[in-house]
């Protein structure tokens, strides 16, 4: 027994070992520029898309959320957002067999006073997602999670590009 217990600690360690050097290591969180630490998100729908998710990342990063824009030190601007898909491949039944999910969201950054600090950008995701209409619920379901996760990736990416973009300045 005490050798089956060695014999699993050998392995782990060495899994550990080939993770570490393949470069895998778990998502961190976010890091915070000086000019979002208290933040004014300005969306046509605040409650709906990646304005729901930078919301939740910019909590999460540590930013103070404010509802009243004079109060802010940044000013996130969603311009714009989109949410696709699309047929890429089709079955023998004639049914749509892979789609390409597709998000898209351009943003700018003010001060409160409306004076830009960082230019409006657009950046884009796409996903491919596998359909099979005998497992409909459950693919539809997968489509709403991959969906969720791009508009989460999206965010942390605006972030990114509003630190970045803040320290050339």
């Amino acid at each position: 027994m005490r050798l089956r217990q060695n014999g699993l600690m050998a392995f782990a360690l060495i899994l550990l070992g080939l993770l570490q050097a393949c470069g895998f290591h778990l998502r961190e969180g976010v890091e915070l520029p000086a000019v979002l630490e208290s933040t004014y998100l300005q969306s046509k729908d605040l409650y709906s898309g990646i304005a729901t998710e930078l919301r939740l990342e910019l909590q999460s990063a540590g930013a103070d959320l404010t509802d009243q824009r004079d109060a802010a030190t940044g000013v996130v601007v969603i311009l714009n957002e989109r949410s696709q898909r699309r047929v890429l491949s089709v079955g023998s039944a004639g049914r749509a067999s892979e789609y390409e999910l597709f998000e898209e969201v351009s943003f700018a950054l003010e001060d409160p006073q409306g004076n830009v600090l960082l230019e409006p950008q657009t950046l884009r995701m796409t996903r491919d997602l596998v359909f099979d209409d005998t497992q409909l619920l459950g693919k539809v379901s997968e489509a709403e999670v991959i969906r969720r996760q791009m508009q989460r990736d999206l965010a942390r990416q605006i972030i990114t590009r509003i630190r970045v973009g803040s320290s050339k300045r």
